[in-house]
């Protein structure tokens, strides 16, 4: 189930507050998303997670068809929180914000990763240990995904997430 929220959820401020100091960071995979997505729930798997948006700068033409589908709508477009109940609905919700290249904000439960994405095409993967970064990198290195090693996202400050 997708459900939209009306305020930010409380995993959300705590990991904006304080994210994991492990992160690395790719280009957004947008032509290989499920094989992308199946390798990081294979990795972290997940029942339910949180997305707050900071900055959609194009109409999210795939994230209205999602609520559409599910017959949901939504006036403010523009900033938005959702929620998803399983682990389905993860990745469905995940594959149309990555799409419509948004500027989010996703935090799982279990809270094992978190991802910040931007309209640039980067989303940054968050883990809380060395030991998940490694699985992490391992798993998407075998199914043909590499990291920007040379890019390390701020992690601190109001301007953090823009």
């Amino acid at each position: 189930m997708i459900r939209l929220l009306p305020s930010i959820p409380e995993a959300i401020h705590r990991f904006r507050a304080n994210p994991w100091p492990y992160q690395k960071t790719l280009e957004t995979p947008r032509k290989n998303m499920a094989s992308f997505l199946s390798a990081l729930v294979g990795v972290f798997p997940v029942n339910r997670g949180v997305a707050s948006t900071d900055q959609v700068v194009f109409e999210p033409d795939n994230f209205l068809e999602l609520l559409k589908a599910r017959e949901l709508s939504i006036e403010n477009y523009w900033t938005f929180c959702a929620e998803v109940s399983s682990s389905e609905d993860v990745a469905v919700l995940l594959d149309a914000m990555l799409n419509d290249s948004i500027d989010f904000v996703f935090v799982p439960s279990p809270e094992s990763f978190a991802i910040y994405a931007d309209h640039d095409e980067f989303l940054t993967l968050y883990v809380p240990t060395a030991s998940g970064l490694s699985q992490l990198v391992t798993r998407l290195a075998l199914v043909g995904f590499s990291f920007e090693d040379w890019y390390v996202r701020p992690s601190g400050g109001n301007n953090l997430w823009r």
